[in-house]
């Protein structure tokens, strides 16, 4: 299982996100690029600083090449100001036809139909929050200011911290049950990894920028204290994603299966840059 490392990264100024994926191409090997926009879920315990305290501006999952344990060259650090990293381990079979598998869902988006379910919750009742992943006015906010300049596809990140000893199998029936309710929706969990237990590492300090210690995968709950996994899904706008958080089968399986599964979470909306240099959907502004 490929160990791969999972950054989000806040800029110096001046630096452009694009331009910089493109220089760091050219040494690793970049699987997804993605522009944070929104905090869904906040985390309750885990790093909350810098979390969801940092202004983010890059989403990167790379690919680090055999021979050096920083996929980021020295060169391209002096652009950041700050890092959050995580290491995770990516089945190969997802990697490999993550590129195609990406593409076939972007193509797909324009023509996945809502279910109705968003229309019929806002003319009843919201939220105060989305952190049970329910409709917010936050959320409402966010989504109606995101469409009007990116009516496509987003990738959601999720950082799950699992209740012991039997929170991962709850959130696998989660996952289960999650396919047909998001699938109709056109949402789909395009990549899935294990985070990489790092013994050299203690808690608040996993977002130092220098730190690229030797790691091991164990994803069996062995990361207690951090992140247990990681997972990055597609829905075709944020539209979609909200109208599948409206729907009474998704809250079903939410309050049954993931709210129990759950120690700590955190959500994040993006939306993702293809790797030529045009951003995915309408908005291609930086």
């Amino acid at each position: 299982m490929p160990v791969c490392t999972l950054h989000l990264l806040a800029f110096n100024q001046p630096t452009n996100p694009q331009s910089y994926i493109q220089e760091l191409q050219k040494s690793t090997k970049v699987i997804l690029a993605s522009r944070p926009r929104h905090i869904v879920i906040h985390p309750t315990d885990l790093d909350k600083t810098p979390l969801a305290t940092e202004n983010w501006d890059l989403l990167l999952l790379l690919q680090p090449n055999k021979n050096t344990t920083d996929p980021i060259p020295t060169h391209l650090r002096t652009a950041i100001k700050s890092e959050y990293k995580i290491p995770t381990g990516i089945p190969s079979k997802l990697l490999a036809n993550y590129t195609t598998r990406n593409k076939a869902l972007q193509e797909k988006s324009a023509s996945t139909a809502l279910t109705g379910s968003l229309e019929k919750h806002l003319s009843n009742s919201s939220k105060p929050s989305s952190q049970n992943l329910e409709i917010s006015p936050s959320l409402v906010s966010f989504m109606n200011e995101l469409s009007e300049t990116h009516p496509g596809p987003v990738t959601m990140l999720n950082l799950l911290h699992f209740q012991q000893p039997t929170g991962k199998q709850s959130y696998y029936q989660y996952g289960q049950a999650f396919v047909p309710v998001a699938g109709k929706r056109g949402g789909d969990a395009k990549l899935v990894g294990n985070v990489v237990v790092t013994p050299q590492l203690q808690p608040q300090q996993r977002d130092s920028k220098n730190s690229s210690p030797e790691s091991s995968c164990r994803g069996d709950g062995a990361a207690e204290g951090w992140w247990d996994e990681i997972s990055l899904v597609h829905y075709p706008s944020i539209r979609h994603f909200c109208d599948m958080l409206a729907g009474d089968d998704y809250q079903a399986i939410n309050e049954k299966y993931r709210l129990s599964a759950l120690r700590d979470t955190f959500l994040l909306c993006t939306t993702e840059l293809n790797l030529e240099g045009v951003s995915v959907g309408a908005d291609s502004k930086l």
